[in-house]
């Protein structure tokens, strides 16, 4: 393995891991510390397109680059090609389905504090904790919570498929609340993400360091075309 790691530019190795690293020791955290993350769907999949472009600039922007752009343009073209996947990942945002996604909790942790927040927005809500689904009778949307049930990662769905953005945020501010209200589980989860973050960080530090000259001219290379 070491040997190829010497064998890629130092810089690339950099590009590629620390928006992960970044992204692992966040979310690590999160679930170590106890607390949960509520967002929605959106945001995480914009975190998750943040922690990825480190990968996709050295992998299929390298495959599919524009080279005779870059000879004329020069370094601006990295910016029309980050201009461009940052409108995709907001086409693809703005396009799915509305959901809420829970760190650090699992599916059967949210139910609850799910269920408690649906009785604020109907009195007549009502929850099925086997299938983890909630109804609002009155308002005539149902919601469940997906997930594996081992792990400390859920997100609340609709079966309708035309909920009103109000309804979601106020289903949003209303679950956060609750979640917050709950205590935190024990044992801990994260350990292994952070230990996969850690090591990445010492690759990282060990390649970056050990190899400074490589990676300033990495860089240089890697903007000039």
């Amino acid at each position: 393995m070491l040997t190829v790691l010497e064998s890629i530019d130092p810089f690339t190795i950099l590009l590629a891991l620390l928006p992960l690293i970044g992204y692992l020791v966040v979310f690590s955290v999160i679930r170590l510390s106890g607390r949960a993350l509520v967002t929605t769907g959106g945001r995480d999949f914009a975190a998750l397109a943040i922690a990825i472009a480190g990968l996709l600039a050295v992998g299929p922007a390298e495959l599919f680059f524009p080279t005779a752009a870059a000879t004329m343009f020069g370094p601006i073209v990295w910016i029309a090609l980050a201009a461009f996947y940052g409108l995709s990942v907001s086409l693809i945002t703005l396009t799915s389905a509305p959901r809420v996604v829970v760190y650090g909790r699992t599916p059967d942790e949210v139910f609850k504090p799910l269920l408690a927040a649906a009785k604020k927005l109907d009195l007549a809500a009502r929850g099925d904790s086997e299938l983890l689904q909630v109804s609002l009778p009155t308002i005539g949307i149902r919601l469940r919570v997906d997930g594996q049930r081992a792990i400390d990662h859920s997100q609340v769905v609709a079966f309708e498929p035309n909920v009103s953005l109000k309804f979601w945020n106020r289903l949003l501010a209303g679950l956060r609340e609750e979640v917050h209200e709950t205590t935190a589980p024990v044992p801990r989860r994260g350990f292994g993400m952070l230990l996969v973050a850690l090591f990445l960080s010492v690759l990282l530090l060990w390649q970056s360091f050990g190899n400074r000259e490589l990676v300033v001219e990495g860089f240089r290379q890697w903007l000039w075309r």
